[in-house]
């Protein structure tokens, strides 16, 4: 990755030696805000759980002991895994 934004920079450098003034000075500020406001929305965003049971399909998984991380319950087709992990699943309801 590192490699990656090195040759993003040196491209950046390159363009703003060759074209004007202002449009090298846009592209080297854009260089530099990207990655910003790319980590500020990816950290900024809200994470949505993935409530869907894998048996059935619907939107209706739920943990079975609230505040426990491992295991889920289909309210739908009664589909129980009590290894299973669903991020956010408690945040959700």
């Amino acid at each position: 990755m590192g490699v990656t934004w090195l040759a993003v920079a040196a491209a950046v450098v390159a363009a703003a030696l060759r074209w004007p003034r202002a449009l090298g000075g846009m592209l080297c500020t854009a260089a530099v805000l990207v990655p910003f406001l790319y980590i500020l929305v990816c950290t900024l965003y809200p994470a949505w759980g993935d409530a869907k049971c894998p048996r059935c399909g619907k939107e209706a998984l739920r943990r079975p002991r609230r505040g426990n991380p491992v295991g889920v319950v289909c309210d739908s087709c009664g589909f129980e895994d009590p290894e299973l992990y669903r991020a956010y699943l408690d945040e959700m309801r």
